[in-house]
């Protein structure tokens, strides 16, 4: 990322096509190698069209270092698109992107003797955690998180919600695997 992004730039993300920003989420986030504290950005969009500017209305988050500005040259072409396309583009600016969740799945040794059903029931439904505090809540139920083989522990953000610089999550299933 070259230049600073905002919200309503006109990008190219890892997906083709020419997307608009409409959020961009700043949060403390767990460094996969050292597991410390990290801040991290991420970029919701939604697409309007495809590389060859036909509709194609999605939405995606990424980390910003996938997305880049359009070029003076093809922003002036979308922009000649847009006022020879009024209709679609009214369309566009009303088209309200799904939520996107973020998971978080942590693994838990297989418990002995115990089904998925039974382990799902020690976790509150409504408790939010952040990413630090879900592994130690595991343990403090007698998990162990590096066992092999394992259970994974999957837990969802909806919607990215933060709170407090992070993302909180709540316990949404045990999966066999």
């Amino acid at each position: 990322m070259t230049t600073e992004l905002k919200v309503g730039d006109w990008v190219t993300s890892y997906h083709q096509g020419i997307w608009q920003i409409y959020r961009i989420l700043q949060y403390t986030e767990k460094d996969p190698l050292s597991g410390l504290p990290s801040p991290h950005t991420t970029i919701f969009s939604k697409r309007f069209v495809s590389s060859k500017f036909k509709r194609s209305f999605s939405q995606e988050c990424c980390h910003p270092t996938f997305v880049e500005k359009l070029n003076p040259e093809i922003l002036a072409k979308l922009e000649t698109f847009i006022e020879q396309n009024a209709k679609l583009h009214r369309l566009f600016t009303e088209y309200k992107p799904k939520t996107i969740d973020s998971i978080y799945n942590a693994r838990i040794g297989i418990p002995k003797g115990k089904t998925a059903e039974e382990i799902e029931t020690l976790f509150p439904k409504e408790r939010t955690f952040t990413i630090f505090e879900i592994e130690p809540f595991l343990r403090s139920l007698g998990f162990d998180t590096e066992e092999l083989p394992s259970w994974t522990a999957q837990f969802v953000s909806k919607g990215h919600v933060c709170q407090d610089g992070y993302l909180v999550y709540k316990f949404h299933r045990i999966m066999e695997f």
